[in-house]
């Protein structure tokens, strides 16, 4: 099994979520697509210099690339362009196959296994988004990098995606607050494409690939402090699990990954261990009020 991470620069989390790869999948070849090569990384993971796979699409993708939305322009820019790096890197590596995640995910089961219900698909995503990607076939990695730079290259294409950021009713309520990001293109991509195409977020003999650990009401019991509400994971014999309910069948599911997007990138050291899932709502404002403090000096700074 290929398993790809594409992150640049330096972040503890990632530590976590490349030991437990490793722990759970000890013959997979795990490549970590980076600016640099840190030893802490290095023990669990094969580096691959992101310099050395960045081809002529990703630059053209990069230069044509129209930003809308609030957030850091580089940030989402990079979200997008990495798809096309995956691409030519498995064409660079000779790599038909690969399962590709997000670096906050974590996988707690043996991908070999884990995938079987899903090898019969051209391509399986997370709900059509490309946070959690088993790739059978690069070509169609070439399809999607292509419509990306059409995106972004085309004028008609171009209207779309601002007519999508500047009147969707639900971002103009909200201050405009989204940005049109990677998700927004895969979703549209992947949902009108003639492909077979699995749903790792679909329940499979009782397991699943975590959408987002953010993300589960009605069904999914989820641990509710405050303002902030995640599932409610627990372990048996270091397997994670949560509690389901749906027209009133309860089971528990197995979790083959667990998605620790923005604030709960906090609790992957805890996950890693196999620890039950617990939070306190103070410390998630400190990190909250600190990454705003951050972002503020950054751009005083730009």
């Amino acid at each position: 099994m290929n398993i790809v991470i594409i992150h640049t620069g330096f972040a503890k989390y990632l530590i976590y979520t490349l030991k437990k790869l490793r722990e759970t999948n000890k013959d997979a070849n795990i490549f970590l697509i980076s600016n640099r090569e840190y030893k802490e990384y290095s023990k669990y993971s094969t580096f691959v210099d992101i310099s050395k796979v960045i081809k002529e699409q990703s630059i053209n993708f990069k230069n044509s690339y129209i930003h809308l939305g609030k957030s850091d322009p580089n940030y989402e820019m990079f979200c997008m362009q990495r798809w096309i790096i995956l691409k030519d890197f498995m064409k660079e590596y000779s790599i038909r196959e690969c399962m590709h995640i997000d670096s906050d995910v974590l996988i707690f089961s043996n991908l070999e296994k884990a995938l079987k219900p899903f090898y019969n698909y051209d391509i399986s995503l997370t709900n059509n988004l490309a946070l959690t990607m088993y790739i059978k076939d690069v070509k169609i990695l070439e399809e999607f990098s292509r419509y990306l730079l059409f995106k972004y290259t085309d004028k008609n294409e171009i209207n779309k995606l601002k007519s999508m950021y500047y009147d969707n009713s639900y971002r103009l309520n909200n201050g405009v607050a989204g940005s049109i990001s990677d998700m927004d293109i895969s979703r549209e991509f992947f949902s009108n494409q003639n492909l077979s195409i699995g749903n790792l977020s679909q329940i499979q003999n009782d397991s699943i690939f975590d959408l987002a650990i953010i993300y589960g009401e009605p069904e999914f019991e989820m641990l509710k402090k405050e303002k902030y509400s995640i599932k409610k994971i627990y372990f048996e014999n270091d397997i994670p699990f949560c509690n389901y309910n749906k027209n009133e069948e309860s089971k528990k599911i197995r979790f083959h990954s667990v998605h620790c997007l923005i604030w709960t990138k906090l609790y992957i050291k805890r996950l890693s261990n196999n620890i039950d899932l617990d939070f306190n709502p103070y410390y998630i404002n400190i990190y909250r009020e600190f990454n705003v403090f951050k972002s503020k000096i950054k751009k005083m700074f730009s």
